[in-house]
Formats: C-alpha cells, structure tokens, sequence
C-alpha cells in the first residue's frame, strides 16, 4: 500500500475544505491529481493538493488503528502544473477570491465536485465520403451535404451535420446510396473534422500570403519584443491582422511553442479556426461555452502535452488552458468589453491576465484592434510598457469606405415617418441589382423595445427585474413579451393593467421589426437576420454567415454582432439604424464604446474589389461621435477623451472598484451595502480613495433579487483599500451577497 496521506480539496462550501484520503488501490497518484473519492457516500471530484508520509504524521501506535477512505479513481494526471497555479494565485488575490474559487474558474466545468464524467470514451457516428468514386445521381440536398463534408477536410460528426439542418434520414440515405460511409468512432480530442491517417492526402494546407511592407514591420516588430512584452497591432480593418497573426504562430509553432489565440465572440471563433486550419492542418483546437463538457476536458488534456505545439483558439475562458510552452497570446479585437467577465466572480479582464500571464511565463502578447482602447493606448506612448505596430492601408490599397449621415429630424419634417429615410431605401434597393449586399445594425433584438399603454403612459414591466419586457414577433404574427435580462416571457394583454385601456402600442425598433419594415418597403430583397436569436446551438453563427457569404440574402439585419470581425467581400453598405439609442448612454465608457462600434462596422464594407459606403442615420448628426466617424482619425478622438478623463479623474486615468450587492431582500440588501461601506471607509479616507453611495444599481432589480453598489476609486497606482478574505462577507445579513469587480467597464 502507498506510504503516503493526500489532501484532497473537494468542492465544499465557499472556499472549499481538504480531506484526508489514502491510495488503498495503488492508483499511483499524486499532486496535481484530479481525482474521485467519496464524501459521506457521495462520488467527487477533487483535486490532490497535499502528500504527506503517514509514518511522519501518525505515531506508529496510532498506525495499525488509523482507516482512511481510499481514493476511488484517477480522473486526470498531472491536471495542475506547478507554474500554471502559482499565477493563478497571484490573479486570485487581485481580483478578491480564494485560491480554490480562481481554480474552480480555471478548470473545465464538472472537474471539482459532484462527479459527473465516465472515464469512458464516448462513441459517435462519423460520416466520411466513401472511398470509392461516386458518379451516380445524387439530390441537391446530398449536393449540399457532399460540399459540407469536403470543405471540412472528408469527415464530420453526425450530431454536427444534424445541427447544420441535414436530417438524419437524409444521411442514412447519403451512405446507403454509396455516397458515404458512416461508423462508430470514440469523440477525443483529435476528431475535428479531419482524417489523421490520411490527414496529408486529404487537407490540403495554404501558402502564406504576401506581405505588406507594414504587415512585414510588424513581424520584424515583434521579433524585436523582449520576452513578456505586448505588442498593439494597430490595423485599420481589411489591412490584414488576421494574416500577420497566422505568420508569427507559424514562427512560434516552429520554436515547438503553443498559441492561443482569443477572439470575444463565440461567432467569430468558427472563422478563425478554418482560417488557422487551412494554414496550420489539425493541430488547432477550440476552447469556449459552445463546446461540449467532452469536448472542453478534451481540449484540456491536449493543451497539457508539450509534444506537439499547436494553435488554440476561444473566447476569454481559453486564457486559462494550461499551456506550459506558451509563446504567444493573441487578444483580437482587444478593445471588445466582450472580454471583460463581471459575473460571478472572479470578475477578471481576459486581456489583463494575458499580459500578466505572458510576462510571468515570457511569452508575447498582441492586441490586434482597429480602434485600440484607451487602457491600452495610453501605453504605447513614450514612457508605456506596450509597443505598437501600425498598418494603415487595407490590403491591395483598397480604399476605406466613405459616409454619409442622414439627419432624421429632416425626413420627419417633409413627413417621412418610416424606420429608413429616402435616401437609405434608394442605396439599398441599389444593393440587389448591383450584385452587392448590405449590412444593417439594429441596437436592440426583438421587435420592439418596450409595449406602453397610449391612454395611461404605463409601460409594461418585467414582473422580476426593473426593465420594460421586449417585444418579440413570431413569423405567424404572433406577439409576445421577453425579458432580455432575466428570460421572463408571457402573453402581451389585450388591455392595460392599470387604466383598462386597450389602446396598447409598441415603441422602439428591434431587428425583427426592422426585417418586417425593410420586407414591406423592399420588394425581392432577400433579408437574413442575425442576432441571439437567430444564432442559437453550437453553429448558429457559421451557418448563417456562410448563408450570407454565399449569396443567399441582400441584407444581413442584426445587433452588434454584424461589427465584429466578420470578412465578408460582397459587402459594399453598413448602415446604422436609430443610431441615437447608443449615443446617449448613460455610461463613462459610451463615447468611446459607440465610436469603436460605428468604426467596426463601417469596417465591414468595401473588403472586396467594390469600394464601401457607411450610412448613419439619427436625430443628432452633431454629436462627437457622429464628427469623429466621418473624419476617421480615431487617434484624435483619443487624445480628446484622454483630456477629459485627466482632468475629472476617471478611469484610466484613476483606479475604480465597485461591489455589488444583491439579495431577496432590498431592506437587508442596503443594510449590507451600509455595512460594508463603514467597515471600508477608514482605509479609503487614509489611502486618499473616495466612496460613491451605497446606491441602488442602474437597474435596482434582475430576477427578483434587490440590487445595490457602492463605488470606490482612487489613485491609478494605489492598492485598492479593501480587505482579502472573508472579512466583508462574514456580516453580511443573511440572504445578501457581495461580488467585487476590481476593474468595473460601466461606472
């Protein structure tokens, strides 16, 4: 039997507690283990965190006489690299949790807790085309099927085919006709799409594209960077990011180093991953909250070999992947607030512990952006900590597009009181028989911002959360009412609650109302929507996009998602439509968030051969945002807000942290926030931080829970003035609790 006690920290309470445990059936564990054991009778999974000689901690009386519980089983060896968990450490104490909670974070769901996973490997049918040539007869459909198999290397998942829209039955019949063959194949982390045996036969890899003498001063830029540094690459869009990170990964990967690249939407992750596949072949791996709980501990395992570098790409979870030979961390779009997680804690900034963990590892970070973030540009002047390389033509010279505003005030005094303006529906109707397509951002999904009653003014509210529920319209005309914050839905009344009236309206525009205006006032216009409502289920993104791409609609009408990352060459119009719902947020980030938006998106057109054209649309052509858009000197519009921010203090140019309050309670909610704001204000008056409130939140109530905070801010290089640990929790009234983001996006 192994001499040896292991604490092994289990999932119990906050904090979480270690347990003593000895391996009776010589599973050879050790630390860093993941491992199942039992707690009262009940199976979990823990983590060995201790290794202690029994003869050195029990007397050799007691010995004989001492019955430990034996370790169940051994879930993963080597789960926790020494190097991996002392940075961890180091971020759980900057952002106020326990070591245990910044683990628990870290590592895939399911593996500290309940034990949930089989050390069985899955089986699951794979389709392939058949080895022999197939010159019969096929359907359009099995046509389309054929297509989807070849581009994805010869080989996919069935359950993946079945959520692009193939039916199972159409898939029996794709094999049964010799087109295919299909077979039970275990789900690892290997099977993603392409045939290893025959990977080189089947895959054929790209060249690398010809660079630009900018994109190749980039490169000789970041091979000139220290070991830790951090590199902007600052690319207006179309100038070819996306490229430049393909060829230094080609270098990293050279130097048998991993890379991880992060992107801040699940939607764009499909891209970046053919795109890398293409280049790279299979060593390329996806790591986000659209992929299976397999999938993840998958992924996982595979970032813990060192053997074969490869590229691994996700949203901000991925920062966590235990990669031990790391050299390059990629954040593109890195001003996204995507990437900034605020709840639950740990409330951490992806792109913050990127720079920590590549300086702690000496790996390199870039930030790719066409509108770099404040935070970060003011570190790339003289004195910074971060360099910069900029590309500032499109590729081909191809020219930015150019934009137009359209003052609506104007279109509602010659009595035009449709959601587009003349001159819009004139461009768009231009779109289809120039053989072109069209974007539209639309700020809201759903139908209609809110329902009010026209007799009293009420509006109708979510019966759970302080906010007016959305409308939201079916393709039948039906109607009904959803919260956007907390998933309520209900029936919209034939009268009103407090009046009787039945004099109901909707106000506001979504883009379901948008698609019904633009199917009325266009004809023979194809219309595609894109929004979460529309992109649901592990492809949602790729399969309309593709649809997009290939020529399947004029218009692609969505949210914010149209601004990101999307390479689409056909596109040759943005518009913006009710601009005016994001310039006048009440927010310090607003400006510099909406002109970062309007930037991206007038971004999307003109990629291709034809040049771009951005319309705005809004009530208020004269706000800065609007002036510094149609300039297009981004860097002047920094160099404005850094003076305001300077002179008032605000992030960041100070340092803010908010602590969120939330509880059944509002009566005991505010209690706790007061409490917390005594037990703090002594040290933030010693160490010159200022307090804002107690307050209630923006919104006071999400999900039936009271909601207040109490903001703190001080000098930017000061320590914020709280204490670590329990201290803040522990008087809490009963049913509050307390979240601390150190780094707060909206103030």
């Amino acid at each position: 039997m192994n001499p040896f006690i292991f604490d092994i920290w289990l999932h119990v309470g906050r904090e979480g507690r270690c347990f003593s445990y000895q391996d009776g059936k010589n599973l050879d564990i050790d630390l860093g283990d993941v491992v199942t054991v039992r707690l009262k009778g009940q199976l979990m999974q823990g983590l060995v965190v201790k290794k202690k000689d029994k003869t050195t901690v029990i007397s050799k009386e007691k010995l004989n006489n001492i019955s430990l519980n034996n370790v169940e089983t051994l879930v993963q060896k080597a789960a926790i690299k020494k190097e991996w968990q002392e940075w961890l450490v180091e971020i759980a104490h900057e952002l106020f949790v326990s070591d245990f909670q910044m683990l628990k974070t870290a590592l895939p769901p399911g593996w500290l807790g309940r034990s949930k996973l089989s050390n069985r490997s899955k089986k699951l049918w794979w389709i392939k085309l058949s080895s022999n040539e197939f010159k019969g007869k096929i359907s359009t459909r099995q046509v389309e099927l054929r297509k989807n198999l070849l581009s994805n290397g010869g080989g996919k998942w069935q359950k993946d085919l079945e959520a692009e829209g193939f039916s199972s039955g159409l898939i029996r019949n794709f094999v049964s006709c010799g087109c295919g063959e299909r077979e039970k194949r275990p789900l690892s982390f290997n099977s993603f799409g392409y045939e290893k045996s025959n990977n080189k036969k089947i895959l054929k890899l790209e060249d690398p594209q010809a660079l630009t003498v900018e994109q190749k001063l980039a490169i000789e830029k970041y091979k000139d960077l220290p070991s830790g540094s951090s590199l902007l690459l600052w690319g207006v869009t179309g100038s070819g990011k996306t490229e430049v990170y393909q060829q230094i990964a080609a270098i990293e990967l050279s130097a048998r180093r991993h890379c991880l690249i992060l992107t801040p939407e699940i939607g764009l992750v499909p891209q970046l991953v053919d795109r890398f596949r293409r280049r790279f072949g299979c060593n390329v791996f996806e790591y986000h909250s659209n992929c299976s709980l397999k999938e993840k501990i998958d992924t996982w395992k595979r970032s813990l070999e060192t053997s074969t570098p490869s590229v691994f790409i996700g949203t901000r979870s991925a920062i966590f992947l235990p990669l031990s030979n790391l050299g390059l961390i990629v954040l593109d779009e890195e001003h996204d607030s995507s990437y900034k997680q605020e709840s639950p804690m740990p409330c951490y900034h992806a792109r913050d512990l990127a720079i920590h963990r590549a300086k702690k590892i000496g790996a390199k970070v870039i930030l790719g952006t066409a509108t770099p973030s404040l935070k970060i540009w003011k570190n790339i002047k003289p004195g910074g900590n971060i360099a910069v390389a900029k590309l500032n033509r499109r590729i081909l010279n191809r020219r930015l597009p150019t934009v137009s505003v359209v003052d609506m005030r104007t279109e509602l005094a010659i009595g035009n009181r449709s959601l587009i303006s003349g001159y819009l529906k004139k461009q768009l109707l231009n779109i289809k028989d120039s053989g072109n397509q069209a974007i539209i951002l639309v700020p809201r999904r759903g139908y209609s911002s809110f329902i009010s009653c026209r007799s009293c003014g009420e509006v109708v509210q979510c019966p759970h959360c302080d906010v007016a529920l959305t409308v939201h319209r079916s393709k039948e005309g039906n109607q009904w009412l959803r919260c956007h914050w907390c998933d309520f839905r209900s029936k919209v009344s034939d009268k009103c609650s407090e009046c009787g009236s039945k004099a109901f309206k909707p106000f506001g525009t979504g883009t379901q109302r948008v698609m019904d205006h633009l199917k009325r006032e266009l004809e023979d216009i194809n219309l595609l929507r894109f929004d979460r409502d529309t992109t649901r289920g592990r492809d949602g993104h790729r399969l309309l996009l593709e649809k997009f791409a290939d020529g399947d609609a004029d218009i692609l009408v969505g949210t914010q998602m149209l601004s990101k990352g999307m390479d689409l060459p056909k596109v040759t119009l943005a518009v913006v439509l009710a601009a005016d719902g994001l310039l006048h947020r009440p927010d310090l980030m607003a400006t510099e968030e909406t002109l970062q938006l309007f930037m991206q998106l007038a971004g999307r057109a003109g990629r291709g051969e034809q040049p771009g054209k951005v319309i705005v649309q809004t009530y208020c052509p004269d706000h800065p945002v609007i002036f510094h858009l149609i300039d297009g000197r981004y860097e002047e519009f920094l160099k404005k807000e850094e003076r305001v921010r300077k002179e008032a203090a605000m992030v960041p140019y100070s340092r803010a942290c908010l602590l969120r309050f939330s509880g059944e309670s509002a009566e005991e909610t505010s209690k706790g926030a007061f409490h917390v704001s005594s037990q703090i204000k002594d040290s933030c008056r010693v160490k010159g931080w200022k307090l804002v409130g107690p307050a209630p939140a923006l919104v006071e109530r999400v999900a039936g829970k009271s909601r207040w905070q109490l903001l703190i801010y001080g000098p930017e290089s000061s320590q914020i003035p709280i204490p670590f640990g329990l201290e803040l929790w522990q008087y809490l009234p009963k049913g509050v609790c307390l979240s601390i983001d150190p780094d707060p996006l909206q103030l």
